[in-house]
Order: structure tokens, then sequence, then C-alpha cells
């Protein structure tokens, strides 16, 4: 017993079930209860956020919407209705869904193996707890509690698996561990040494650096697992990491900043002209690659296609890409629903796609007009918006978006309006039927029901209506002159939505007080003297804190109702919900959406545009632009809605422009002061070092390079224009070019393969070839620029020569 006893310590001496690895000055442990807790507390760091952001997608209730009460979107509503339950539902088995309760039940079932654990603590070498004794005990109790611990635990009687035939009632393997943490405590405390270095250090052995318990499980030091733990590292790092950012660049490096596709941006782009009519937007839409991917021309389609083609075809607008099939399948869908023409069953999935893609597509057309400053095209954009929501074909009468209206009320209306019910107020046909009351309105309209009439009138209140006021100064100054930064100020008043109790107009005092508001508080003292003095400047301190404290509320209130960032000025979460619009035959929800836009009339050009964010009933638009040469300006001020017609609203600016003046002359004394602050300011400033081209970090060098790269752009851009490049650059480029290209072939051939595969496979450059539109170059036999023949290529509208035409009878009209 004595020497079995003698090899147990000497083992003990050695390891334990941590697993502790010592070194000179500090050793480590990996401790499987610290594991538990690191891994509990960086999964609910993670699952908390994650299932905040799942949840916020569940729509469990439908969202208040007036058109729910209209027995004309009745239809629509319950089809809506079991679109939205369908998809909560596949949200909740989805993906997301499923992760979103495995990852719950995994956090609380670790969370009941850590209640389980709550009385196991961290790695730590406690003789005392190990032998079951209170601290301090006599030598007589240490070595009793050691036989009796010793004889319970000993490997020879603890030799099976199964902890119901040892004696510890534990298996072979966790016996032999206690066992061998008791032979250390008991040799820790019957040695005086050890016992002594134990009450100082906290250790046996005496002092060793600093003690550091991981947060990792045991196992991942077992020799027996180091080839699974590397694999798992290498594929984890090497493998799936870099293969799923490269698949996310590969579908991301696709689209923009709108959800656009770039090569559908680069189609918009060659199409879209300053004057391109409304009547074209259909031809240009049906161009989008989204479209040509998900709703191709199929065989099995083309008779019904071809049924319905020949039904509208007599409205068809020629466009460039009439003789792509794919083209010509969404652009006859378009003209379906525009016309209000029932369409195939075989073709309803394709117009669902459409029609749903067909605003967000339009969006990105809408920003390639106003960042290209074009003003017909902008507005003929939005008006074709209008006309698909409601739709509506060109030139329709505005009445026809009212609920249970045809052609025959139309007429009966048009009638009453042009005869005596004209509102002098009134702009377009709603506003006047809106002006002649209920009664006038059941008179006309003898055919309709009351439940009718009543969705009538619920629609005329919930009509938008708007007011647009604006003032427009510069800051600090009482005149404009050339070269000022003007500031635009549009508030938007929309008289259809409820009153907003948050909403302050006024300037609250900008001004300083004038010395008549403190009469009163001055009437018992004598002027001039000292009291009157101050207590007038402590009225003054009063009323000026007031004032600052009142411009901070303005600030935050103004900041609250319209946080602004970029020129599109998108709001991070609007004040309100969206309102919605009544469009009963457009397949899913509308919103109102309102476009700002400011139009210099000499120029005809976009100066700046704004969208409404915040759908309240008050909202105000800031824009600020340069004031152009001197004389008087002439500017207009549109407010266009994108979801109904006849509400466009638009006001005339008139600026008067002077002459900047010269600035004051400056002594010579004055100029000499300032020309040593700035060469004082010069010595200041660190020398750059030539490694970074004479900047002082790598940031630096990097703006550098592109300033670089910039300037010679330019500069080749002006030699080639001038002919000066082909004459002299292009020769001795040439000849460097023939003495580097066996060099340049051998590099050339080792790097093809893999530029090949990045181009096809991860990011295609073709579209970036529009960025340099503005490049001009001589063509010496053709004499023609190459932005001309850039603008004009147009080949994916081509005929697919792998597809036979089903549009060839398609008549022609402009």
């Amino acid at each position: 017993r004595g020497a079995g006893a003698s090899r147990c310590c000497h083992h003990a001496r050695g390891g334990s079930t941590a697993r502790p690895r010592r070194r000179a000055m500090a050793f480590e442990v990996f401790d499987d209860v610290a594991f538990y807790w690191f891994l509990f507390s960086v999964m609910v760091m993670v699952i908390v956020p994650m299932s905040y952001s799942f949840l916020s997608t569940l729509q469990l209730r439908p969202p208040a919407d007036w058109t729910r009460q209209l027995d004309s979107c009745k239809e629509k509503n319950e089809r809506i209705e079991r679109e939205r339950r369908k998809d909560l539902m596949s949200k909740l088995f989805g993906w997301r869904g499923v992760g979103f309760i495995c990852s719950w039940t995994l956090l609380i079932a670790l969370a009941m193996r850590l209640t389980v654990m709550q009385n196991e603590e961290m790695y730590t070498f406690n003789p005392y707890r190990i032998l079951a004794i209170e601290e301090g005990a006599e030598p007589g109790e240490i070595k009793k509690a050691y036989r009796k611990m010793s004889l319970k635990f000993h490997p020879d009687k603890n030799q099976d698996d199964d902890p119901e035939k040892n004696s510890c009632l534990c298996p072979a393997k966790e016996a032999a561990d206690l066992f061998i943490k008791i032979a250390k405590a008991y040799e820790t405390l019957t040695d005086d040494a050890t016992r002594d270095n134990y009450e100082k250090y906290g250790n046996p052995d005496g002092y060793h650096g600093t003690s550091v318990t991981i947060g990792l499980p045991s196992w991942l030091t077992d020799k027996d697992n180091e080839l699974a733990i590397l694999v798992a590292y290498f594929v984890a790092l090497i493998v799936i990491i870099p293969t799923v950012v490269g698949l996310w660049w590969r579908n991301s490096s696709k689209f923009l900043e709108d959800g656009v596709m770039q090569n559908t941006a680069y189609r918009f782009y060659r199409q879209i002209s300053e004057h391109t009519a409304a009547k074209f937007m259909p031809g240009i839409l049906s161009s989008a690659v989204e479209f040509s991917e998900a709703v191709p021309c199929r065989n099995n389609q083309a008779d019904d296609l071809s049924k319905l083609h020949n039904r509208v075809r007599e409205q068809f607008v020629k466009n460039q890409g009439d003789v792509n099939n794919d083209i010509m399948k969404v652009k006859t869908l378009l003209y379906a629903f525009l016309l209000r023409e029932p369409v195939p069953p075989s073709l309803q999935a394709d117009m669902q796609f459409v029609l749903s893609a067909s605003h967000r597509l339009l969006n990105g057309l809408l920003n390639i007009c106003m960042e290209q400053r074009f003003v017909t095209a902008t507005i003929n954009v939005i008006e074709f918006s209008q006309l698909l929501t409601q739709a509506m074909w060109f030139h329709s009468n505005p009445l026809l978006q009212l609920p249970h209206f045809d052609m025959a009320q139309v007429k009966a209306c048009s009638r009453l309006l042009d005869g005596g019910g004209k509102d002098a107020k009134a702009s377009s046909p709603i506003e006047k039927l809106r002006a002649l009351g209920p009664q006038k309105r059941r008179e006309a309209l003898t055919k309709l029901s009351e439940s009718q009439h009543a969705d009538i009138d619920r629609f005329l209140t919930n009509f938008p209506e708007i007011e647009i006021s604006f003032d427009a100064k510069v800051e600090d100054e009482e005149d404009v002159q050339e070269g000022d930064v003007l500031s635009l100020t549009v508030k938007v008043e929309r008289k259809h939505l409820p009153e907003d109790p948050d909403w302050v107009d006024s300037d609250e005092e900008d001004d300083e007080p004038d010395e008549d508001m403190f009469s009163k508080e001055l009437a018992h003292l004598e002027p001039d003297s000292e009291e009157y003095e101050a207590k007038k400047e402590e009225l003054m301190d009063e009323w000026r804190d007031a004032y600052y404290e009142r411009q901070k509320r303005k600030r935050e209130r103004e900041k609250a109702r319209n946080p602004q960032s970029g020129e599109l000025g998108f709001a991070a979460r609007p004040l309100h919900e969206p309102v919605p619009v009544h469009a009963p035959h457009f397949p899913e929800e509308r919103h109102e959406q309102w476009m700002v836009l400011l139009v210099d009339v000499k120029s005809n050009k976009l100066v700046g545009y704004q969208k409404l964010s915040q759908n309240s009933r008050f909202e105000k638009v800031a824009l600020k632009f340069l004031a152009p040469k001197e004389g008087v300006v002439h500017y207009e001020i549109h407010c266009l809605c994108s979801a109904y017609l006849g509400l466009d609203k638009k006001v005339l600016m008139k600026k008067s422009i002077v002459k900047r003046k010269e600035e004051e002359k400056k002594t010579a004394a004055e100029l000499a002061e300032e020309e040593d602050e700035e060469e004082e300011e010069e010595d200041e400033e660190p020398e750059g070092k030539w490694y970074y081209l004479g900047g002082n970090s790598f940031g630096e060098l990097i703006l550098n390079i592109i300033a670089l790269a910039i300037a010679g752009v330019m500069l080749f851009n002006f030699l080639y224009s001038r002919g000066l490049w082909q004459k002299y650059v292009q020769p001795l480029a040439d000849w460097v070019l023939m003495i580097a290209w066996p060099f340049l072939s051998l590099v050339g051939n080792k790097l093809l393969p893999g530029w090949l595969w990045f181009s096809t496979n991860v990011y295609d450059f073709r579209h970036v070839s529009f960025l340099f539109e503005n490049m001009t170059a001589v063509d010496m036999d053709a004499n023609a620029s190459l932005s001309t023949r850039v603008k004009n290529d147009t080949s994916f509208l081509n005929e697919d020569p792998f597809k036979p035409n089903l549009f060839n009878q398609m008549g022609d009209r402009d």
C-alpha cells in the first residue's frame, strides 16, 4: 500500500484532469467549466441581437390601412392577407426561423448544463476541499480523511467503466483522476514546505508567476485530437471563410446601392436622354436584366403571349429592343397591365414578378436621370410610376383612380364639372369633385349604390392635398451675390394627414431683444444708474439663456424630424408609418412617395432634389446651391407624387443676383502679418517622406497616388485630343513595349487564366465603361468621338440569334 501511495504521489505532481501547461514564470490551465461560461456569454451576445433582427421582420398584425375599408380593394386585401400569412409561416419555418429555434434550444440546454455545474468551480487546487476537511485541520484529521478517501477512490477498487460496479460510484478514469488529486492534497498538507507555499502563494510548488485559466475545453490539448483540430482550422480558415466571402462578393458586386443590377443600370443609361418621353418608359424598363433572367420568353407560353400581344399591339410604341423576345415579352405584359387587359393564367406569375420589381427598377432609372440633371426625363419617369400604380394608360382621365369609376361615371362627372361646379381654387378634376360635396356627387352619380358612394367619400377624404411654401436666403447676408451658397427651405404640408403636435413653424424670436422689452422691470429704477445697468444686464443674460435653450430644443426637434444623410436625404427611421395608396389593380401594397425638384428654368437643368421621408403632415426640405451670374434667375419648385395622377404641384421662385463686391484692399502691414502667419503654419507642418511620395503617412500615399492617376488621365485626355499622343508619345511607348514584350508575354501567360476566371466569375468589368463617357478620342478615319460610338452601343437590344422572333407581326408605331 505504501508503494502504491508513493507512485500515486509521484504521478500527482505531473498532471490533473484540467491539463495544466507549466512554464518558467507562468502556467496556463484549460478549464471546461470556464469554457461553458465563455460559450454561454458569446452565444447570448450573438443570439439576442440576431433574434431581435429576426422578430422585427415578422409582421404579426397587418398595418393600419384605410383602403381595407373599401369594397374596391376587398379582393386585393384578402389576397395580400393570405400572402402575408404564408410569408409569416415561410419565415418561421425557413432557415432563419429554424436557426432561431435551434439557437435558443441550444442556449437553454447550455443554461441547464451550467445549472447542473453550479457547484463546480473553475480549476483551482484546494487540498482542504479535495479531502473534504476544514482549513487549518490538525494532522490527525488530515491523515484520517486521506485514508478514508484513498480507499474509496483507489484505482484497484474502481476498474470498471460502469459506475455502479465501482466503490466510488463513478467511472474508472474519473476515480483515477480524483485519486491523484487526493494524493497530491495529502502530500501538500503533510509537508511543511509545500503547505507553507500553498498558504503563501496558493500553489504547493511555490511562486510560478501569473496563473491563467483559459476558457477553452481541455480536449483541445489532447494529443489524440491534434489532427482533427488542425483539419477543422484549415477547413474553416482556408476553405469556408474565403468561399463564403467570395460568393457574397460575387453576388453583391452585381448590384448598386439602390438594389438595381449594374448591367441593368448600364442599359438604362444607354437608352435614357434629357427629352425621353413617358411613352418610351415601358420599353426602357423592359430591357432590365432582372426580367430577362427571371421571366425569359418560353416556348410553352408562345400561343398565349402572341394572343395577348395582338390585343395590345395597336398601342405599341417602338423601342430599340423590340427585336428581342425577352424584352418584347415584358413590354407586352406592361402594356396589358396599363390597358387593363386580362392576362392568361400561364402568364400571371410572370406578370406578378414584373410588377413587383418594376417600381424598384424605376427608382434606379429615376436616380440615373437625377444624377445627370435631366428634368423632362425625371418628371416622365415619375409620371410612368403613377400610371403603373393606377393601371392607367397615358393621358387617361384622373377620375379613373376613384373606386367604382368607369367611363360612364367619368362622363357624368365631366358634364357636371364643366357645367357649373367648377371651383376657382381647384385645379385637377378630383379636387373639383371633392369641392362639390357629398350631396351633389350623389345627385350626379345616380347609378352608384350608397356603399359605393361611401367608398368614394372615404377616398376623397384620404386623397392627398398639398401646399408648398419656400424661403431662399444666404446666411448672414441681406442680398445674394454671385457664387454665394443659397439655402432653400421648402415646406410641404400634406393636408390629408392628421395634425402633427410636435410641429413648430415659428423661428421663436431669432433676433436680439429691443430695449423696450424690459421697460416694466426697469420702471422703478433711475435710468443710467448702476442699479439700472446691472438689472438690465441681468435681464439680458436671462433672455439669452432662455433663447439658447429654445434654439437647442429647436435643433433637436429638427434633427429628430429630419435625420437626413446624403443628397437624397434618406432618413434612418421615418416619424410615421408609410401612407397607403388606393391602387386596386396593382397586386402589391403601395405607399405615397414624394419628390421635391428644383429646376433652373433658363437652362432646363435639375439644380437639386430631395425625397420626403417622414410621412408627417408638415415636412421641410433643405437644398443648397450656388448662385449663378448677375441677373434675375427663375426657378421652379416641383413636388411630385409617385402613386397618384393629378397631384403634382409647381411654384415659381424668382431671385435677383447682384455682382460680387470687390474685397476691401488691405494695408501693407496687414498683408505682411498674414504672410508671417502663413510662414509659421508652413514651418509647423512636418516634412513629407520620399517613400510616401511627399506624404507623412500611408493614407497620404494612397491619396497622392489617386491624385497622380487623375492628373495622368487628364494629361492623356488632353494630349490624345490634340493628336500629340499619337505623334510623339505613342511611338516611344510602342518601342518600349517591343523591347519588354518577351518578359510581358511570359508573365501574361501565367496570369491570364486567373484574370479570365476572376472577370467571368467574380466581377464583370464591362459595365464600368460608361464611366469614361466624357473621354473623347480622335478617329482619323471616321472623325467621330469615342463617346458617340460608346453611346450608340446598344447591342444588348439586338435579336437573340438562338431564338425565333415571336413578334414579327408587330406593327411599327412611333
